[in-house]
């Protein structure tokens, strides 16, 4: 079903693009849904274009410490993972951490899932006693 939910992304963008402009919230959460969708494709490469797009709106409309630019700091890392790029992954998850600690806690599901990436991170890296580290603080 990832075409048929491609192509109702693609209306909504078209839609939100005439009638709320580029740099509105949710023309960046439109462009970080057609992300998920490339992703679960194994579109790396385009999944991390329109994720781009989507952090660059909600850097400006949102801000840098916003719940929902932490989220596409965390995807963006998800696919920088994949393409085996750990360093550059986890930058993008410590950002993402960083935001989510501020701005929805410690015990928020969503902090654990980026704290349990970091120390995946960190065992593909063979950093086994800063990925314990990393786990202890879930």
């Amino acid at each position: 079903k990832y075409e048929e939910a491609m192509q109702q992304y693609q209306k909504a963008l078209e839609i939100q693009l005439k009638a709320l402009g580029p740099e509105h919230s949710s023309t960046a959460a439109t462009y970080h849904s057609i992300g998920r969708v490339l992703y679960k494709q194994g579109k790396y490469e385009e999944a991390m274009q329109q994720y781009q797009k989507a952090l660059e709106i909600k850097l400006k409309a949102l801000g840098p410490e916003h719940s929902s630019t932490a989220g596409t700091y965390h995807e963006i890392g998800n696919v920088l993972y994949y393409q085996g790029k750990y360093e550059k992954a986890m930058q993008q998850y410590q950002k993402a951490l960083e935001i989510k600690l501020k701005t929805i806690g410690t015990e928020h599901p969503s902090t654990a899932t980026t704290s349990r990436c970091i120390a995946t991170v960190l065992r593909k890296q063979r950093k086994y006693e800063n990925a314990m580290e990393q786990n202890q603080k879930e």
